[in-house]
């Protein structure tokens, strides 16, 4: 029964890290998602990719299907790590090293992750001023987006060292 309860909650914790960095980045999503709406309707110049879906698809779900397919890659490589955390947590022998270097990679991917899509962002926002579109509610989006996806991520991270407490304490027991 103790193990059942070890591996519930370490599942909760793994599920709770891979939840938090969904979350961080979707909030900056959201910001992308207002300034290339604004930049679209602005009449500004997008890549070609983004142009095709917004000509097939109106501006709206073009530019939604844009952002999904580059949330889809996100979560697919975020999964992936999440999947290898949880692996090296039940290996006995060396699970210190795997668990810490599974948690630094997924810390390290979604924090680049992030500051890639933030400066994407400050991009956007560079090139509405550039063209004298009013970009004053893009960048105030983007502070208290990107305010919830830095408390996301500095969350995420917290969970990440108390499932490595938790683990520690665990073996030290054994």
């Amino acid at each position: 029964m103790l193990c059942r309860e070890s591996v519930a909650s370490s599942l909760r914790e793994h599920l709770g890290t891979y939840l938090l960095g969904s979350l961080s980045s979707a909030f900056l999503t959201a910001s992308q998602y207002l300034a290339v709406s604004s930049a679209v309707s602005s009449y500004l110049p997008v890549d070609p990719g983004t142009s095709a879906l917004i000509t097939s698809y109106g501006r709206v779900l073009g530019i939604i299907l844009v952002l999904l397919l580059n949330s889809l890659v996100f979560q697919g490589i975020l999964s992936v790590l999440v999947v290898i955390l949880a692996v090296s947590s039940v290996a006995n022998a060396g699970w210190k090293w795997a668990f810490t270097l599974s948690g630094v990679a997924i810390s390290g991917f979604v924090g680049y992750w992030l500051g890639a899509k933030f400066l994407a962002i400050l991009e956007w926002i560079s090139a509405l001023q550039n063209n004298r579109v009013n970009s004053s509610d893009t960048y105030a989006g983007l502070f208290w987006f990107g305010l919830a996806a830095t408390i996301c991520y500095v969350a995420m991270i917290l969970v990440l060292r108390k499932s490595y407490d938790k683990l520690a304490q665990k073996y030290l027991l054994v």
